[in-house]
């Protein structure tokens, strides 16, 4: 089951928001890169020093082992729709 990790969320009357300010760009970065090595079929290339995949887990407890369940799990639960604005653009 997907969680969101205590130490980087934080409870608000309007839910849970990141408590870094810079938590989101991280955050969105890393769903797009994760999205970018399952579509491509380059899921063990590393494109940085840091794998999407393990900024990700920071982030969120719970998720699948590899690139393509995480990245499922991910859609599945709506956070694509929530942090990568093409995501929730391909709806409209």
């Amino acid at each position: 089951m997907l969680e969101m990790n205590a130490e980087e969320w934080e409870d608000t009357p309007e839910g849970q928001v990141l408590k870094h300010k810079m938590g989101g760009a991280q955050l969105a970065t890393a769903l797009i890169g994760l999205k970018f090595e399952v579509q491509s079929g380059v899921g063990g290339m590393k494109f940085t020093r840091i794998s999407s995949l393990g900024v990700l887990k920071r982030y969120f407890h719970g998720l699948k082992r590899t690139k393509a369940g995480a990245y499922q799990q991910l859609r599945d639960a709506g956070i694509y729709k929530h942090f990568v604005k093409s995501e929730s653009e391909d709806e409209k």
